[in-house]
C-alpha cells in the first residue's frame, strides 16, 4: 500500500471512529437529543437573527459588516454546493453505515456540509472585523458543526471541510474588499432609497 492509499485510509478511519463516537452518544437522553436536533438545525437561524440586530442598528459600519458576511457566505455556498459536493460525492453516515439518526435528510452527498459552510462563512467573515461577535458566531458555529455529526446526518470532514471552504471565502474577500466596495456601495444606496419612508428600516430618526 503507497504512502496516498495508506493515509486516505488512516484518515477514512479516523473520520468514521470519530464519528462513531460522537454519533453513539446520541438516543441516550430526550433532553439532550432535543438540544442536539436544535444545535443542528435551529442555531444557524440563531446567527441569522443576530445579523439581522447588527444591521438594524443602522450603522453604516455595522450593516457594511453584515453584507461582507453575505457576500462570504453565497461565495462559500456557491463553490461547495456547485464545484466540490459533485466532485468528491461523498455519502452521508446514514448511507453507508447503521447510525444513530435524530433528523430526516435527503441521502445527497455530504461533504462539505452546507450548514457549517454557512455557519463559518458568516463567523469567520465577521470575526475578520469584529473580534467579540466574531468569537460568538464561531462558538456556535462549532456547536452547528458537532451537532450535525451527533443527530447522525455528517461526518467530522464533512464539518472541518465547510470549515475550511468558510474560511478560504472569507479571506477572499477580505482580499478583494476594493473591489466589491462598489457593490456595497450600490447596494446601500438602494436600500436606504427603498427604505426612506421607514425609520426603523432606513436607520434615520
Amino acid at each position: 500500500m503507497n504512502c496516498s492509499l495508506l493515509c486516505s485510509w488512516r484518515f477514512g478511519t479516523l473520520n468514521y471512529d470519530v464519528f462513531q463516537w460522537i454519533n453513539n452518544l446520541a438516543d441516550h437522553y430526550d433532553w439532550i437529543d432535543d438540544i442536539m436536533e436544535f444545535g443542528a438545525q435551529g442555531i444557524v437561524w440563531v446567527m441569522i437573527v443576530l445579523l439581522a440586530v447588527v444591521w438594524f442598528t443602522g450603522r453604516e459600519r455595522n450593516q457594511r459588516l453584515v453584507f461582507f458576511a453575505c457576500v462570504s457566505t453565497a461565495l462559500a455556498l456557491l463553490v461547495a454546493g456547485w464545484a466540490i459536493s459533485p466532485v468528491i460525492a461523498h455519502p452521508r453516515p446514514f448511507m453507508e453505515h447503521n447510525v444513530h439518526q435524530l433528523i430526516p435528510h435527503a441521502a445527497d452527498p455530504s461533504f462539505p456540509s452546507d450548514h457549517a459552510t454557512f455557519a463559518f462563512s458568516l463567523a469567520f467573515t465577521v470575526w475578520f472585523a469584529n473580534k467579540r461577535l466574531g468569537r460568538l458566531l464561531i462558538v456556535l458555529a462549532v456547536i452547528t458543526g458537532v451537532s450535525r455529526i451527533y443527530v447522525g446526518v455528517h461526518y467530522p470532514a464533512d464539518i472541518l471541510g465547510g470549515a475550511a471552504v468558510a474560511f478560504v471565502s472569507s479571506l477572499l474577500v477580505r482580499k478583494l474588499t476594493p473591489w466589491i466596495e462598489p457593490a456595497w456601495a450600490i447596494s446601500l444606496k438602494l436600500y436606504r432609497k427603498l427604505t426612506s419612508h421607514v425609520p426603523f428600516l432606513s436607520g434615520r430618526s
